[in-house]
């Protein structure tokens, strides 16, 4: 695609954004106007509206941005690592991980501090043995990699499931919660924690870009030209890894976010991680502000789950994409 159409997408994507956190702050269970918005924003006190905008919605609006960002350039730095055009957190076992991690942390710690760490600890371990699963003479093996995906998303999901089914009432709130995905719960030092270890991960994955566009060709090919093939895995992973589990750690699980924003971003930029990653931060940002207003329009007082809407976007787009590859295998 040519740059000035390339401009043109990043420029409505930034645009779309602007609007919809702003609709975000304006709109809920109390209508306030823009102007009493960029009021409060500015500092001034405004009482119950002002309670509402700092304390409740900026929260949940800066969480969604984060949980977007780091699902959708998580997505993007795995697909090319795998070569995959399926590969994603939630199918590649490190959401699932991350999610049996935070439920373990519930069942046996009482801190955020912990949560965090065993997320992170879980997700690493369910990637770990992905790739040693997916992995044929010392390579990756793409699809062998998905299958193995499944496979431990499935396990994960048992022991989930497991804790839920022995603590009955007890405690099975906060469980669903994890299951789900939400931010009902998200605060401002639970988005600090997050923001802390997702942004180094933001800046390496985007260091990597030339390195990806060269795995893309194959690990050979990406040898051959000077690509430090098991560096460059490592690092990808990693950073995949530590955004996945703070964003479980923070919000839950949220599946499809990234197996949609980049191919997306893919639509419009072509295949060049340069153009292909920023594109699909702003997105995936807009997506999960939006799926986060959506769910508090339907129900106000209880809003619906974001991944219950990410699941109901994501499952149809799962099988045009398994359909368009047949169709071109």
């Amino acid at each position: 695609m040519k740059t000035g159409k390339v401009k043109f997408w990043f420029a409505l994507s930034v645009f779309f954004l602007c609007l919809v956190i702003l609709t975000s702050l304006c709109l809920g269970s109390v209508d306030i106007s823009v102007s009493k918005i960029i009021s409060i924003l500015l500092g001034e006190n405004s009482g119950t509206d002002g309670i509402i905008v700092r304390h409740l919605r900026l929260p949940r609006i800066v969480a969604s941005i984060i949980a977007g960002i780091s699902l959708a350039l998580a997505g993007c730095g795995l697909q090319s690592i795998f070569r995959n055009p399926l590969a994603e957190p939630s199918i590649t076992g490190v959401s699932s991980g991350a999610s049996l991690g935070a439920v373990v942390a519930i069942m046996f710690f009482s801190s955020t501090f912990a949560l965090e760490v065993l997320a992170f600890v879980f997700a690493l371990l369910a990637s770990l043995t992905v790739c040693k699963i997916g992995s044929e003479g010392g390579k990756v093996n793409p699809s062998s990699t998905i299958l193995a995906g499944v496979a431990i998303n499935a396990l994960c999901g048992a022991c989930v499931g497991l804790f839920m089914y022995t603590t009955r009432d007890t405690g099975l709130k906060s469980f669903v919660f994890w299951a789900l995905g939400s931010f009902d719960k998200c605060n401002w030092q639970s988005i600090n924690i997050c923001l802390l270890i997702s942004l180094p991960a933001w800046l390496i994955m985007l260091s990597q870009y030339k390195n990806l566009n060269a795995m893309l060709l194959g690990e050979r090919q990406a040898f051959n030209i000077g690509v430090n093939v098991k560096r460059t895995q490592i690092l990808v992973v990693l950073s995949a890894v530590a955004m996945t589990a703070s964003c479980v750690a923070m919000c839950g699980t949220i599946g499809f976010v990234g197996l949609i924003i980049p191919h997306i971003a893919r639509l419009i930029c072509g295949a060049g991680n340069g153009k292909v990653m920023p594109l699909s931060m702003i997105m995936g940002a807009s997506l999960m502000v939006s799926a986060d207003l959506f769910a508090r329009y339907l129900s106000p007082e209880n809003p619906i789950p974001i991944g219950v809407l990410t699941a109901i976007l994501g499952a149809p787009f799962f099988v045009f994409i398994l359909r368009r590859n047949k169709g071109n295998a």
